[in-house]
């Protein structure tokens, strides 16, 4: 993200988010609650004149419209009245903010925020500290931290910096989601089950197991696809697909030995028996036919 160099600075008192001449620049990602509704997370960087320095900007944050107070890592709130730094006191907007410090070659170099991380940590609350912005039975009190990917040590990428040039957002991403129902289910090599979900998530859920047995011959058949565990073929030892002894899954694929090639050869031969009798018996049934009408 970069944010204009040469934009005249504000006073962040009179920052009112319903006025774009009271900041500087704005923008906005969708984010989710606990209950995987989705709401507009927006962003507005008020420029500061209070210091006479070019290089500092405040950032101000609203959630559907609302703005809402800084909190900090621990989520301990934060009241606009006393807090270090605060915008929109001049318009009934008070509310906490933080700041991004530049140098003066426009690379980052600083942030102020409650507890002095590089993070800005808020939760789904309005600036009368408590209260919740939420009215669908979400939680109030959800975290929501916004990294800037800052570190005041050595440049990062996509960090925020102050050059001569437009605002621009050069990337924006969160890891929220939303609600997701289930849409498959795969099972890979090693036996790891995956639920994928309409959302785009998939999730491991469980492990097929693999067994052996020292003496496989020694197994005793309970049908033409079934064999348990005897005293010949001793105990079943299990483990994981692809590890050890132990081969791969494959899933969807039926084995050879579910089918009884012998018994399905002989039922062949039975029906091909039948097909012919039951053609000769028409041939008869034909030539019967045409014989008497021949003596008509």
């Amino acid at each position: 993200m970069n944010l204009p160099a040469g934009d005249a600075a504000l006073d962040p008192q009179d920052f009112d988010p319903e006025d774009p001449l009271t900041y500087n620049a704005a923008t906005s990602v969708t984010v989710y609650d606990s209950l995987g509704d989705s709401h507009v997370m927006t962003y507005y960087f008020i420029k500061d004149n209070a210091t006479g320095v070019d290089n500092e900007w405040y950032v101000a944050t609203a959630i559907d419209d609302t703005l809402v107070d800084m909190t900090d890592s621990t989520g301990a709130d934060t009241d606009p009245a006393t807090a270090v730094n605060s915008v929109g006191g001049n318009t009934g907007n008070a509310t906490t903010a933080s700041k991004l410090i530049f140098s003066q070659g426009g690379d980052f170099s600083g942030m102020e925020t409650p507890d002095g991380l590089p993070t800005l940590d808020f939760k789904m609350q309005t600036e009368a500290l408590g209260a919740g912005i939420l009215a669908n039975g979400s939680d109030p009190t959800q975290q929501i931290s916004i990294d800037f990917n800052l570190d005041v040590n050595s440049a990062t990428p996509n960090e925020p910096t102050q050059f001569a040039s437009a605002f621009e957002v050069t990337s924006l991403e969160q890891d929220g989601l939303p609600v997701g129902r289930l849409t498959g289910i795969d099972i890979g090599p090693d036996g790891l089950v995956r639920a994928t979900f309409s959302n785009g998530t998939s999730e491991p859920i469980v492990r097929v197991a693999l067994v052996r047995f020292s003496n496989e011959q020694g197994l005793t058949q309970e049908s033409s696809t079934q064999w348990k565990e005897s005293i010949l073929s001793g105990e079943a030892l299990a483990g994981e697909a692809t590890t050890g002894t132990f081969g791969e899954i494959n899933s969807s694929a039926l084995e050879q030995a579910n089918v009884n090639l012998t018994t399905e050869l002989i039922d062949m031969i039975i029906a091909q028996r039948n097909f012919q009798a039951n053609s000769r018996a028409l041939e008869v049934n034909n030539s019967l036919n045409q014989t008497i009408l021949n003596i008509r």
